[in-house]
């Protein structure tokens, strides 16, 4: 209340059931929590807003973050997504305004509002900058320290990094890269049982020490398969880190050549060609590259910059 906040609890969906039926059940609930409480602007993240979705078309909002159903790479993934995609095109040609965080998502969401009376608007995801970050002087002796954070699921392509460790191995440079691996997930001990030299597995690991890691790391690797505006990509970009990452969802606005590399999803050829290529940069240079990291973060992707776009998105709807 100090806030002038005033937070009303749904009851939650039942994990044990058919997800999307839950996801329609949730949604109805939610209509009538918006019912009674008649807000002037309503900001849906997701399919909270599904069931009754019309009746709130004038004042919804949705944000459907990184839009994973429209980039699958196999036919399976494709399939397994379609139900999800046509429920969120259903959802969005409701609403008032669909929120992109940016690169190939825009496109998506501007094919799918045609016809339609929804507009899409675009306002990214943010950061907190920490208080004290500087760019420090790149490495100059020892491997390049190169880290990798995320779940460990078939998505975030771990699969193709592990090729490039492995193929650097095999090529006799084992000493030339070290790979860090944080976090956790499905895929973490299959990946343990046939360990490499040149990679470290750290498992799952707090603020503290992630922040620690994206200090002394050279750069931040993300091959991932598909994405929307990836956090560890702005979180490492806030501590002056060059990024290497596949060009998929929003990450075209994250990263480009003055501060990082982006490779197509699924090709371990051209991670290891950009791997290699950052190695062989001179150490002013990968400094200036995390520089230029900081300065766009902190320029456009800071949180006082994007929660100055929704409010004033907020503003316009609700005159």
């Amino acid at each position: 209340p100090h806030f002038g906040i005033t937070e009303v609890k749904v009851a939650a969906i039942d994990p044990r059931r058919f997800y999307l039926w839950e996801l329609w059940r949730y949604s109805g609930r939610v209509a009538q929590v918006l019912e009674e409480q008649r807000p002037d602007v309503i900001l849906s993240q997701g399919f909270s807003v599904w069931k009754h979705a019309g009746r709130f078309s004038d004042r919804l909002i949705v944000h459907p973050h990184g839009l994973e159903m429209f980039q699958g790479l196999t036919r399976k993934d494709r399939l397994v997504g379609l139900p999800f995609r046509v429920v969120l095109r259903h959802i969005v040609r409701r609403s008032r305004v669909v929120i992109s965080l940016g690169g190939k998502l825009t496109g998506i969401l501007e094919r799918m509002v045609r016809g339609s009376e929804c507009a899409v608007t675009v306002i990214p995801n943010a950061v907190e900058i920490p208080p004290t970050v500087g760019t420090p002087d790149a490495r100059t002796e020892g491997p390049l320290q190169l880290l990798f954070v995320g779940r460990f699921a078939s998505n975030k392509g771990l699969d193709v990094l592990l090729s490039v460790a492995g193929r650097l191995v095999q090529e006799g440079r084992t000493d030339a890269v070290h790979f860090q691996l944080a976090g956790d997930g499905p895929l973490r001990e299959g990946l343990r049982s046939a360990p490499l030299p040149n990679v470290e597995m750290l498992g799952r690991v707090d603020d503290e020490q992630l922040d620690a890691l994206y200090r002394s790391c050279d750069a931040l690797v993300l091959p991932t398969r598909f994405e929307g505006m990836p956090t560890v990509v702005l979180e490492a970009m806030a501590r002056s880190k060059p990024i290497i990452v596949s060009d998929v969802g929003a990450c075209a606005e994250l990263v480009d050549s003055p501060n990082g590399f982006l490779v197509p999803p699924g090709d371990a050829s051209a991670l290891y060609g950009s791997i290699i290529d950052f190695m062989n940069k001179p150490a002013t240079e990968r400094s200036n590259m995390g520089r230029r990291s900081f300065e766009k973060v902190s320029s456009s992707f800071s949180w006082p910059q994007v929660s100055g776009m929704f409010m004033h998105l907020f503003r316009q709807l609700g005159n």
